[in-house]
């Protein structure tokens, strides 16, 4: 295991996540997420939003934050994010493994499961992504939509229950950066024709 095991209290940790937008002149546009998570402090997800070329259709989210690993999701580009089609996980440079079953009806067998070293985690998503929830053996995180800024604004709100450390958050964080429809129900109904749409929607951007 990497050397990031602060954790919590058995008490909930609350955090939000706010979305965010830069552009430069002189350098790629960045978008992503950024906040403060409780006594683990600050932490920032960034992704470039543009179609580039070179990258062969895929795409990466970065996290990073003085108390969390380095973590980098990389994957098949959709509607401007990674996705989990050949989809990349590392932590400080270490591999997890992902499987998911893209076809599947039942909730629990869309759900992405995750093997990071000696942690094995299951990931799901409510329909629309209206709630996240990562979980692991007496540690659940789950982020949903939060307050709402006008005009277009709206913060995400997250909560960790049990011992949860800088790893569990660190992955649950990255991956709301990561086109995870596929998940849900209605993405996996629209599974079938991905390839197809995928092609057309790159072609676009």
């Amino acid at each position: 295991m990497s050397g990031f095991v602060m954790e919590t209290s058995s008490e909930s940790l609350k955090f939000e996540l706010m979305p965010y937008s830069i552009s430069a002149k002189k350098e790629l546009p960045k978008v992503g997420v950024k906040g403060d998570v409780g006594h683990f402090g600050s932490v920032n997800v960034e992704r470039c939003p543009l179609y580039r070329p070179l990258e062969n259709g895929m795409e990466t989210a970065r996290l990073s934050g003085p108390a969390f690993p380095e973590t980098v999701f990389r994957g098949k580009r959709r509607s401007g994010q990674p996705s989990l089609f050949k989809a990349e996980l590392t932590l400080d440079g270490r591999h997890a493994e992902l499987r998911f079953n893209a076809r599947a009806l039942r909730k629990e067998s869309r759900a992405l499961r995750i093997t990071y070293e000696d942690r094995k985690y299951v990931y799901f998503s409510e329909e629309w992504g209206s709630v996240n929830v990562l979980d692991r053996e007496g540690v659940r995180v789950s982020i949903e939509p939060g307050r709402h800024v006008p005009p277009t604004t709206t913060f995400r709100t997250g909560r960790a229950t049990g011992p949860v450390d800088a790893v569990d958050l660190a992955i649950a964080i990255v991956l709301e950066e990561v086109d995870t429809e596929i998940l849900t129900l209605g993405g996996a109904a629209l599974s079938s024709p991905f390839a197809l749409m995928q092609h057309f929607s790159d072609r676009a951007e």
